[in-house]
């Protein structure tokens, strides 16, 4: 599951940027929602950051558990103070942003759709802004991420994306 919630966290900064044209930064509020075939939910809140600049985003969850996830170009860092760990990744499943905004394809007047890697996404707008994207991932969760509280635009300060890791923290590679 650890791994499957990066991998659409990730998916969902990708999708921002890509779906507003003069975008270069965007603060959101989020709610992550995934359901199993089971019907059992896990939502998941906090607020996330994304810049064009540097192909860079830092999601920080505060519900239900504390972490931090800081994307770069492929390359991401997951504190997670709770368990006392770090790790580091890589991520070739995220879908790069130009691809996906040259396939999004208009639906209705506030949806859009594209497919990556086999799995279709649906992005709802509203006013310049995403409300949500959503799909079912390759074990058919099925996943919603909402955003609320958008500032775009706005200066992000650099310092925001640099991690800092506890000496005493475990590091863990994938």
């Amino acid at each position: 599951m650890k791994k499957f919630l990066l991998s659409t966290t990730l998916i969902g900064v990708s999708l921002l940027s890509a779906n507003i044209e003069n975008l270069y930064s965007l603060e959101s509020g989020f709610k992550q929602s995934i359901t199993n075939e089971q019907n059992s939910r896990i939502t998941y809140s906090g607020k996330m950051y994304a810049t064009k600049q540097n192909n860079q985003a830092l999601w920080e969850y505060n519900s239900p558990i504390e972490k931090k996830i800081y994307y770069k170009d492929g390359n991401i860092v997951i504190i997670e103070p709770e368990l006392e760990q770090a790790i580091f990744a890589k991520l070739s499943k995220v879908p790069n942003i130009l691809q996906l905004l040259s396939s999004a394809k208009k639906i209705s007047d506030n949806q859009f759709v594209t497919n990556f890697n086999n799995i279709k996404y649906t992005i709802t707008v509203s006013d310049d802004k995403i409300e949500s994207v959503s799909y079912i991932d390759e074990i058919h969760n099925k996943v919603i991420i909402e955003f609320n509280n958008q500032t775009i635009n706005r200066q992000i300060d650099k310092k925001r994306f640099v991690y800092s890791i506890p000496k005493d923290y475990d590091i863990l590679k994938q």
